[in-house]
């Protein structure tokens, strides 16, 4: 049976749904229908205390070697398989024990505005009833201070915005030609490009034509119809019951169905500015990393992608 031999670890509401999915289109390529089985991160977390979150987590990780390892039953063959899991973004434990499980693999990452993940992650929920608070403001006070970088920030708003010091880690533990970096920008831009890069970099055809034209999981807004808005929130639920047992396409056209007309959520501009005071060091050490310039990560935006 084979292993994985490349992780894309993130981060969350960063294109990573998407980016599953045009993966699995490359012939050369194997990644299981499953995303986000978050073995490494689900293996020893414990079960949520919120009633939707531990739902969702039952839902999607795989917390049984065998049963992870059963996902890649039928990759033989392929030049390149893996998954696709934010969560190891988001525990600064997960690098190490992917390092000791799959020390030759290569890490994937792509990075987003922590801004704008934490209102994509917000708007996201709000429209699929997995969320009930009312406001942003809401979220961000009920998380509280401090507002800096924790050993473990899954299923956080504010506190997964912080990537940095698992980023280091990861970099610490993997040569560096073993890792690739993203900006989720770059995938929004020219997805092509970027594709080509990321085939190149897992040793593959890099020319295959990828269909990109669906962008997949974007928040975009609130339904608009009241009486299909409270279809969607209210079997928020049931929804994540069943899950597990609808192929993605056939989630993909009711979600369509539902949520076809959307209008954008009002986010205050003094919670931006609050935002950019949370982020400046998360943004300069980022910028470290990369070596590029994110100012303008610093500037107030109305993504709700």
């Amino acid at each position: 049976m084979s292993s994985p031999d490349f992780l894309v670890v993130g981060a969350g509401r960063s294109g990573t749904t998407s980016l599953h999915h045009y993966l699995r289109q490359h012939p050369q390529v194997f990644v299981p229908p499953r995303k986000a089985p978050s073995f490494f991160y689900a293996v020893d977390a414990p079960e949520a205390t919120d009633p939707l979150r531990r739902l969702e987590t039952r839902a999607t990780f795989v917390r049984d070697e065998d049963a992870y390892r059963a996902l890649f039953e039928g990759a033989e063959g392929a030049r390149a398989v893996g998954e696709v899991s934010p969560a190891y973004l988001a525990a600064l434990r997960v690098p190490d024990r992917i390092a000791r499980s799959l020390p030759d693999a290569r890490i994937i990452a792509i990075l987003r505005n922590p801004i704008d993940r934490v209102v994509s992650r917000y708007v996201a929920r709000r429209r699929d009833g997995l969320e009930q608070a009312i406001d942003l403001e809401t979220v961000v006070e009920r998380e509280g201070r401090p507002w800096a970088p924790i050993e473990d920030a899954a299923g956080t708003y504010v506190a997964a915005g912080f990537v940095s010091h698992v980023l280091e880690r990861y970099l610490e533990l993997f040569p560096r030609e073993q890792v690739r970096l993203y900006l989720y920008e770059e995938l929004a831009s020219d997805a092509a490009s970027l594709l080509r890069d990321l085939f190149a970099f897992l040793g593959v055809d890099p020319d295959l034509p990828i269909d990109v034209s669906a962008v997949h999981n974007r928040s975009g807004g609130e339904i608009s119809a009241p009486l299909r808005r409270l279809l969607w929130t209210r079997t928020a639920a049931l929804r994540t019951r069943i899950r597990p047992y609808l192929q993605g396409a056939a989630r993909d056209r009711a979600f369509a169905i539902v949520a076809r007309d959307r209008r954008s959520v009002a986010i205050p501009a003094s919670l931006y500015s609050q935002f950019i005071s949370i982020y400046g060091d998360e943004v300069r050490k980022l910028e470290q990393i990369l070596d590029r310039d994110l100012s303008h990560w610093l500037r107030p935006s109305t993504d709700q992608g």
